[in-house]
């Protein structure tokens, strides 16, 4: 069905070397461009717009072109190739949560009343796959079915996105992640809790520093960028809540929870 297939394959390369390099030189760029905020939103801006759509495109591309091939060498290719531009679109993504967060007053957050259980139980589906693929085991529970708050969604799934990925990447096989929604005195308090690599007592608190990454988080994953967390602390912060960290030390496990006002 497909004949144009080393073409795309010669395109969608160049895209995931583009990407390398982007995030490589990233934070770089950032701290450069910091001298001129106008510039830097600019910058961003392009990035985005240029990127974002072909990046769309070509995922959609592979998507159809993975349904249908029955080669399984080929089919396997795919979907890498897949995966490798998701990566790419959710990093021009992160590029603009990070522009926004330096930028309140460009940012615009729409707020809606919102089933905080249902939308963990949301995310968490999404990442059977991965968590499975790593041999870990992840328990969803909330303490009433319904527990209410208003939030800006698609950014709420991003902090939840952020934890959990977290958890996934710095966990060893075989362990357990909880993920829990409970409240507590008209708040609601969603809590990821892993038993991996944990963070030194002296890291805990730059946990959500631009570009901080620990020692230990550095050697399980050299590709980390050091920005989901500084992002997750400024989008809870916009909900007038906040998110907290505890972690007993190296190999311990680590902790996160996320504190919102409740609403009937």
């Amino acid at each position: 069905m497909f004949t144009n297939l080393p073409s795309i394959l010669l395109i969608s390369s160049s895209i995931i070397i583009f990407g390398v390099i982007v995030k490589g030189l990233g934070g770089a760029i950032w701290n450069k461009l910091n001298e001129n905020e106008n510039l830097k939103y600019e910058f961003i801006t392009i990035i985005a717009h240029k990127f974002r759509t072909p990046l769309t495109q070509m995922k959609w591309l592979t998507e159809g072109m993975a349904s249908t091939e029955q080669d399984s060498l080929k089919k396997q290719g795919l979907t890498d190739m897949q995966r490798a531009t998701q990566q790419l679109i959710d990093l021009t993504g992160t590029l603009i949560e990070l522009t926004d967060s330096d930028n309140a007053t460009r940012s615009s957050y729409t707020f809606e009343r919102t089933n905080i259980c249902e939308l963990v139980r949301s995310v968490a589906e999404t990442f059977k796959k991965t968590f499975h693929e790593k041999n870990l085991f992840l328990a969803v529970s909330c303490s009433e079915p319904v527990i209410f708050a208003n939030i800006d969604k698609p950014r709420m799934e991003f902090v939840l996105q952020t934890l959990l990925q977290n958890a996934a990447t710095y966990s060893p096989p075989g362990r357990n992640v909880e993920l829990s929604v409970a409240f507590e005195k008209r708040k609601a308090v969603v809590t990821v809790s892993d038993n991996g690599i944990g963070i030194d007592p002296k890291d805990i608190n730059k946990i959500f520093t631009k570009f901080f990454r620990t020692a230990n988080a550095q050697k399980t994953d050299t590709e980390g960028f050091g920005v989901g967390l500084y992002l997750a602390q400024a989008i809870v912060r916009r909900h007038n809540g906040r998110i907290n960290v505890f972690s007993e030390g190296i190999d311990r496990g680590t902790t996160f929870q996320i504190i919102v006002p409740m609403v009937k």
